[in-house]
C-alpha cells in the first residue's frame, strides 16, 4: 500500500508535465468531410504555479466555405452559433491562422482530444488563410495516460462531472483544469489569455 501511494505521488509530480501546456479546441459548421472551422479557442497553462488563460475567436467563412462546405443546423443548435455571428464578428481564417502561431511559436505540441476532426479543421484554416502552422498537435488523451491510471480516471471523470459546452473557449479551459485537478494542482480563476498574447486581441470584424 505504501509503495502504491508513492507510486500515485510520482504521477501526481508537475514534473512529468510538458510545461508549459496548451490545449485548442475547434467547433466546426459540421462532422460532415466538407464542414469548416468556424470558432477556435485556447487554453494555456505556462507552470504549475500559473494560473490558467482562455481565449476564442469566431471565424469568418470564406466563399469557398460558404458555397461548397456543409452547414449542419443540428451542430449550430448544440453550439449556439449562427452563420449571421460568424459573419459579424467572426475573424477572417488568415487571421486567426497567423494569431495562433504567433501565440503558440515554432515547434510547439498544443494538445487537443478532437483527434482526426480537429485535424481536419485545423489543416482547413491554414489552407483558407494561406499559411503554415508552426505547432503540432498532441492527442489530450494520450498526454493523461502516460500520467498513469489513476490520473486518466481522474481527469475523465472530472470532464464527466462537467460536460463539454460545445464553445471552444469553454472546452479547452476544461480540458486543463481536469488535467489539473487529476494532477491535485490548485490554479484559481481562469483569465484571459488576450491580455498577456497581443496578437490574440486583434478587434473582430469584416476588416481581413
Amino acid at each position: 500500500m505504501i509503495e502504491q501511494n508513492r507510486g500515485e505521488l510520482r504521477a501526481r509530480s508537475p514534473s512529468r508535465l510538458p510545461w508549459p501546456l496548451a490545449v485548442i479546441d475547434i467547433e466546426a459548421s459540421s462532422l460532415d468531410l466538407r464542414g469548416y472551422p468556424i470558432e477556435v479557442g485556447l487554453a494555456a497553462w505556462p507552470a504549475p504555479t500559473e494560473p490558467i488563460s482562455g481565449w476564442s475567436t469566431l471565424i469568418r467563412p470564406t466563399d469557398e466555405w460558404r458555397q461548397h462546405g456543409h452547414w449542419s443546423p443540428a451542430s449550430a443548435k448544440v453550439q449556439g452559433i449562427r452563420g449571421t455571428d460568424l459573419l459579424a464578428h467572426g475573424r477572417s481564417p488568415q487571421q486567426v491562422a497567423a494569431a495562433l502561431n504567433e501565440a503558440l511559436g515554432t515547434g510547439t505540441v498544443v494538445w487537443c482530444d478532437g483527434g482526426p476532426y480537429d485535424a481536419q479543421s485545423l489543416q482547413a484554416l491554414f489552407k483558407a488563410g494561406g499559411i503554415k502552422s508552426t505547432f503540432a498537435l498532441g492527442d489530450w488523451h494520450r498526454l493523461v495516460s502516460a500520467l498513469g491510471r489513476a490520473v486518466r480516471e481522474h481527469a475523465l471523470s472530472r470532464l464527466e462531472q462537467s460536460p463539454m459546452r460545445h464553445r471552444a473557449r469553454a472546452d479547452a479551459e476544461g480540458l486543463l483544469l481536469a488535467l489539473a485537478d487529476a494532477m491535485n494542482l490548485a490554479v484559481g480563476a481562469v483569465g484571459d489569455l488576450d491580455k498577456h498574447i497581443p496578437a490574440l486581441a486583434t478587434p473582430t470584424g469584416p476588416a481581413s
